[in-house]
């Protein structure tokens, strides 16, 4: 009878150190949700995964498909709820992630926002590109390399999106200023036949071309490529997508701005996990970021500083 009990007791005792060493070893969790899965999120991730080694946290990194997705981002909120993170990162894509992150407040869980903002909503913090200031800077390299006279289309990504939203309204700024007019100024998405479209009929009178991401980027190459105009219209577009990156090497892009992504993901982990262990001040912390124009001419310095960042925290 001793002989039993004293097993017993053993055997709670191992199943009490067990338990005990497995909450001891579990990580704090971070979420964090993308607005897609173009190059630019992949790089983004990449910094998110960096922090998360730097500070021993887990970071769970979840994305839709396809940019702008507020349901699935939406659907991984929950998910992250559920795996108990006390923290959240997200590029909000819709006015419906703000009303989900008061609640997410409501519980505990700390919010930060990164590649773009919803204004009043009770994030912890934002860290993004100050968009509206690329966007200038754009307008402005466009209208320089064009002499200070031309017209130029602005082929927008889509309504509703704050970060692109801003960078086409600072292009428009940076355009005109330095001489251009905006002769097309429609919404062209990731369809390159829209693109194709939006451009045809106007390409006599056109000597530029301006895109606010990678997605619309790409679709603007390929309908100037099918009009036979890649590398004739200067082509200003955004982010640093393998297949702009070659067409920049070819001439077939006049320039890229490019953001920093890695530091982006980077930043925004190392910000909700400050908030999370209670080192943050009441006030949201904003973190603005600039772009890099990258052209044929410093491509290769831009690549090999590339190279540095991934093998280094920023």
């Amino acid at each position: 009878m001793y002989g039993r009990c004293q097993l017993h007791v053993s055997l709670l005792l191992v199943v009490v150190l067990t338990s005990w060493a497995a909450s001891a070893l579990a990580k704090d969790c971070i979420g964090v949700v993308a607005a897609g899965a173009t190059p630019f999120w992949g790089q983004v991730e990449a910094g998110a995964r960096q922090a998360g080694q730097a500070l021993d946290l887990d970071v769970h990194f979840r994305g839709p498909g396809r940019e702008g997705r507020v349901e699935t981002q939406l659907q991984m909120i929950n998910w992250v709820v559920e795996h108990g993170c006390k923290a959240l990162v997200i590029a909000p894509s819709g006015p419906e992630i703000a009303q989900r992150v008061q609640q997410l407040a409501g519980s505990g869980i700390n919010t930060v926002y990164f590649d773009r903002d919803l204004p009043g909503s009770a994030v912890r913090g934002v860290v993004s590109t100050d968009n509206f200031l690329a966007g200038v800077q754009a307008g402005q390299a466009l209208a320089a390399a064009l002499g200070g006279q031309g017209k130029v289309a602005l082929l927008r990504l889509k309504a509703g999106v704050p970060s692109t939203s801003e960078r086409e309204r600072g292009f428009s700024q940076g355009a005109e200023q330095g001489g251009l007019s905006v002769l097309v100024d429609t919404f062209i998405g990731d369809d390159s036949q829209a693109a194709v479209n939006a451009l045809r009929d106007q390409l006599p009178q056109l000597d530029g071309v301006f895109t606010p991401n990678s997605t619309s980027s790409r679709a603007a190459l390929a309908a100037l490529r099918r009009l036979g105009k890649a590398g004739e219209l200067l082509h200003v577009g955004f982010d640093a997508d393998p297949v702009l990156i070659e067409a920049l090497d070819k001439g077939e892009i006049y320039s890229l701005m490019i953001q920093q992504a890695h530091a982006i993901g980077y930043q925004a982990v190392q910000l909700a996990a400050r908030s999370m262990r209670g080192e943050l001040s009441p006030q949201p912390v904003n973190i603005a970021l600039q772009v890099q124009r990258v052209s044929r001419e410093n491509l290769a310095q831009w690549q090999r500083a590339r190279q540095m960042e991934l093998t280094s925290n920023p």
